[in-house]
């Protein structure tokens, strides 16, 4: 059984999340409802979504070149929801994150929580050096149905591009290339969080700062099957399982 003996409002487990992961350094709590989601597959919460992140940037880019090629933000700080109650300070957050790698051209990753427009899971990939901006949802919808997403997205990269005193053409100036990606589409309602997970996943191994709008080739296809979303789901399991037992 789990020691539940640390449990601080309802939480399990607490897991550090050190600066190098999102860039800003926070303690993510994981609690019951966090496990139901998963042992049910309903749709997953921020808290899932970010320590299947934690996994990855340990497993893949801790201590090694990717981790220059490719970045977090993190959803718990930059959501749907925060740009409706405090924009300023998800503006600020994500030049922050974007001025950590100075001049070296990355691509952050951002799961994107949709709430209040929806409750629903998708994935900006933004490289702000080539100011572009790759749109991968595993439902059919345009990024026009998230203004203000997008527009805090083109404001970031804005003053971004100002801060490290960038010289861009006058045609370009207010012209972010916004590319939507033809990525595998889901078939029932709850799964968007599971396809993010993968997406970040898949493109992360394929080593690209650029994502044709056909999708990666080795990892197009029209949907996922059961099996690769399993996959998702167990290495989160397994996490949680040296989690629980390991104390990492």
């Amino acid at each position: 059984m789990v020691d539940m003996s640390d449990m601080k409002d309802g939480a399990l487990r607490e897991i550090d999340m050190d600066e190098s992961v999102f860039g800003i350094e926070f303690k993510s709590h994981i609690t019951i409802d966090d496990l139901q989601e998963i042992f049910n597959q309903d749709q997953l919460g921020v808290s899932n979504m970010q320590s299947y992140i934690r996994l990855l940037y340990d497993r893949v880019l801790r201590g090694t070149a990717l981790s220059n090629r490719f970045r977090f933000v993190s959803s718990a700080h930059c959501s749907g929801m925060e740009i409706v109650s405090d924009p300023e300070s998800v503006r600020q957050r994500l030049v922050d994150r974007f001025m950590s790698t100075g001049n070296t051209e990355c691509l952050h990753l951002w799961a994107y929580n949709t709430r209040p427009v929806g409750a629903h899971w998708l994935l900006l990939a933004i490289n702000p050096i080539r100011e572009v901006v790759y749109y991968l949802n595993s439902v059919k919808g345009e990024w026009t149905n998230y203004p203000a997403m997008k527009e805090i997205v083109d404001l970031s990269i804005q003053v971004f591009r100002s801060q490290r005193d960038a010289q861009v053409s006058r045609t370009k100036s207010n012209n972010i290339t916004w590319i939507e990606v033809q990525c595998p589409l889901q078939r029932n309602s709850s799964d968007c969080g599971y396809f993010v997970l993968r997406f970040m996943k898949e493109i992360i191994q394929a080593n690209q700062l650029e994502i044709p709008p056909t999708y990666l080739d080795e990892f197009r296809a029209a949907g996922y099957s059961k099996l690769k979303l399993e996959e998702i789901k167990e290495e989160l399991c397994q996490f949680y399982i040296k989690l629980f037992f390991m104390q990492i």
